[in-house]
């Protein structure tokens, strides 16, 4: 339970990093520019060629936002997911589907999501 937990977490850590890292490279090889003049560029290019802090910001909010989505890509699938189980084994009550939901080894945060989206 505890290392599923740990993989529900760090999936979205790591979007979450690697997402605006990912953008950041791309610009930044594009640029055409290398060494310091390539980093000063990029972050200003990304903060709408305002300044550098503002590049700085968007790649921040860049990552909030994948947090975000990914949450709410893996939520999606659970519901998916129990609603692909929910057709399959033919739950009709309320009740059942919520232990249908706890059957599942996810954490309890996740579960309490679902179990809102089902009552």
């Amino acid at each position: 339970m505890r290392n599923i937990f740990y993989t529900y977490k760090w999936i979205s850590f790591i979007i979450a990093v690697g997402v605006p890292q990912l953008v950041y490279m791309i610009l930044k090889e594009n640029s055409g520019f290398t060494g310091v003049a390539a980093i000063t560029h990029t972050l200003k290019k990304i903060g709408f060629s305002i300044h550098m802090e503002a590049g700085i910001r968007v790649l921040l909010i860049i990552g909030i936002l994948s947090f975000i989505l990914s949450e709410w890509i893996i939520i999606e699938y659970y519901k998916s997911k129990i609603e692909k189980d929910i057709t399959k084994q033919k739950l009709s009550s309320v009740l059942k589907v919520l232990c249908l939901i706890e059957n599942y080894s996810i954490p309890p945060s996740l579960k309490n999501k679902l179990k809102t989206y089902y009552l």
